[in-house]
């Protein structure tokens, strides 16, 4: 594996998000990307005590999420979920992988949890008009944020400092600002059932009576195929391939291919499109379109990184690029296993029972990652 593929997510999640932010404040953009923490008010009669200088060579962790956006529903899911926590004093990057679909317990009110896929939570922490009783960190613009890292804090078994997020959809549009990507295709693929926005709620000419008759007696996975109007056939040929932002976005969406298909798939094809943006973002022909792609970020990015971790983190960020990365990926091929919901979701549990998240913690404290499922 070459080294350039073991530090994908460092360069071009952690590092870029970081010098993007930095950028954008000197832009006078700072304040759109950076999101406080809702507190609870300290009584007039206790006395806030002094915060200790935190030791710089501690461990910390940052929790990145990508997520679709868009209007429509489910665009705050957040379907991209790693968790990479720093380690100065061994000089090394530990990257946690984390399946949206494995099951948690989300805080959706004061002293009240729901067992619901994890890549919920930062959409719940989002709502505070359909989740109005939540606890006061997790509302506001950082509640999402905040919630995601309360929960995944509990599987990881150590808490997250910060959280920074992607709008992907909003991010593959930059794709057109650099005048496209060549992105390295690892598989020739055929999905046949790629939903067209435009018209998922079409007839596709049948009336009332026959879409009645075949909802109440298909299945919902075989639905669709009745639909077909509803779909667009994707094709993409292995090797090197030109994609503006229409294709890239369909390139990484795609999840019922025979070839490349699920959720699994569709995470490695992320990492080939941002892999392609970072080479784009530092090809000489970059530098005259810097400003507009950072305006188009800007509203595409969030953190709760504040400018004093921003100018640290800068100032190593060298250092950081020398450290060792280590990928522990959390899926159904060591640590958790397959499962359905009280309704027939599908969701991942953890192999010794639903919430015993013993093992997870003991993979990811050991020196080295040993799983056969670790990122390319």
């Amino acid at each position: 594996m070459s080294k350039n593929k073991k530090i994908l997510f460092l360069i071009i999640i952690f590092v870029s998000i970081i010098i993007i932010v930095s950028v954008i404040f000197a832009f006078l953009k700072y304040k759109q990307v950076v999101v406080k923490v809702n507190k609870d008010a300290i009584p007039a009669n206790i006395s806030p005590t002094a915060t200790p200088t935190p030791d710089p060579d501690r461990p910390f962790s940052i929790l990145l999420m990508g997520y679709g956006g868009g209007g429509h529903e489910g665009g705050t899911l957040t379907d991209s979920i790693i968790v990479a926590q720093f380690i100065p004093k061994e000089k090394k990057i530990k990257l946690i992988s984390i399946p949206r679909d494995l099951w948690v317990p989300i805080p959706i009110a004061v002293g009240e949890t729901k067992m619901l896929k994890i890549n919920e939570a930062y959409s719940i922490g989002l709502d505070d008009k359909k989740y109005p009783d939540k606890e006061t960190q997790f509302t506001g613009k950082a509640g999402g944020g905040q919630m995601a890292k309360s929960v995944l804090s509990q599987v990881v078994g150590f808490s997250i400092d910060n959280f920074a997020t992607i709008n992907f959809s909003g991010f593959l549009k930059t794709i057109d600002t650099l005048g496209g990507i060549e992105v390295n295709v690892q598989k020739t693929f055929d999905d046949y059932l790629y939903p067209i926005e435009e018209k998922t709620t079409d007839t596709c000419g049948k009336s009332d009576e026959e879409i009645t008759a075949l909802t109440a007696t298909v299945s919902a996975g075989k639905l669709e195929e009745y639909f077909e109007c509803r779909y667009e056939h994707l094709h993409f040929d292995k090797g090197l391939q030109t994609m503006d932002s229409a294709t890239a976005l369909k390139f990484v969406r795609s999840r019922h291919s025979q070839e490349d298909g699920g959720d699994f798939n569709r995470s490695a094809r992320q990492k080939l499109v941002i892999e392609a943006v970072k080479k784009k973002i530092i090809s000489l022909n970059f530098i005259p379109k810097i400003i507009p792609l950072i305006n188009s970020l800007a509203g595409n990015l969030t953190t709760d990184i504040d400018l004093n971790k921003i100018e640290e983190l800068l100032s190593r960020s060298d250092e950081y690029q020398t450290y060792k990365i280590e990928s522990f990926p959390i899926t159904d091929q060591n640590l958790l296993m397959n499962s359905k919901s009280s309704i027939g979701q599908f969701i991942l549990i953890p192999k010794l029972g639903e919430n015993n998240w013993t093992d997870i913690q003991k993979f990811i404290s050991q020196p080295t990652a040993t799983s056969s499922a670790s990122i390319d």
